[in-house]
């Protein structure tokens, strides 16, 4: 797993994962990053992701952008879910960070060998080309098998991207879904978080968020997905087949351990 690749359409759980990767950057030789149409437009994923970087100049030297700016991507803007800007309001916005690489989405296309682990966090619409091209190692976070769906009667990034979910979650590792989220070890709140420092924010501002919606619990569904790559005895996959007659195999997490926490 030295190289890892991470869509991300920057809700705030997207952030929340992101930043467990860079907390866990040691583990990783080079880390792409492909900001990606879904929870906010791609061009607010875009500057969202030199947002994020610009706190964590330590891992500059890993990571590389994937421009997908011009390609065309669903997106929902859902500000009341993750906030005006798409990650909790709660940083200031900056301007790109010269000291990362960065490239067009098919530049980067053709330089990829089939070998890296990629982590799909939103809609798949541009994943899908990734996995035609080789078939890579994928986690996905989308989907849903017993629990009640959430937007539009699907999952939200499987609803964003029917199709492309349908092509690429059965050729998944695991599929990280709305079932493998909720459950006790998973909600955050009551649970002991980090003291201080940017990740601690995040889920801080993603409980809030929790209470001021009235949600039944606290879950950060992209973050597990990430946790899947980085602690994997936590988890089990088992083949299920949703309600729209997509078989996956589906993962169940395992341990009384928040997923955030390392032992």
């Amino acid at each position: 797993m030295k190289h890892l690749i991470l869509f991300c359409d920057y809700g705030l759980d997207d952030a929340a994962a992101t930043i467990s990767v860079f907390l866990q950057a040691h583990r990783f030789d080079r880390i792409d990053i492909v900001p990606i149409g879904g929870n906010v437009p791609v061009a607010v994923a875009y500057r969202n992701c030199f947002t994020l970087l610009s706190l964590f100049e330590n891992v500059l030297d890993k990571v590389r952008v994937v421009d997908t700016r011009h390609l065309s991507q669903p997106s929902e803007y859902l500000a009341d879910i993750h906030g005006a800007d798409g990650m909790g309001d709660l940083f200031q916005a900056t301007v790109p960070v010269g000291a990362v690489t960065t490239c067009l989405f098919e530049d980067w296309l053709s330089d990829l060998k089939g070998t890296e682990t990629v982590i799909s966090l939103g809609p798949m619409t541009l994943v899908q080309p990734l996995m035609e091209q080789n078939e890579h190692p994928l986690v996905i976070m989308g989907g849903c098998i017993h629990t009640p769906p959430n937007f539009k009667g699907y999952e939200f990034n499987h609803c964003l991207d029917q199709e492309a979910f349908a092509y690429c979650a059965p050729k998944a590792q695991a599929v990280i879904t709305l079932d493998t989220c909720r459950v006790p070890a998973l909600d955050i709140r009551n649970k002991p978080l980090p003291e201080s420092g940017v990740y601690a924010d995040i889920l801080r501002r993603n409980i809030e968020i929790s209470y001021e919606r009235k949600e039944n619990g606290c879950y950060v569904w992209d973050d597990v997905a990430v946790a899947y790559v980085l602690y994997p005895e936590r988890f089990t996959t088992i083949t299920e087949t949703d309600p729209h007659g997509n078989t996956y195999l589906h993962g169940v997490y395992g341990s009384d351990l928040p997923y955030f926490q390392k032992t």
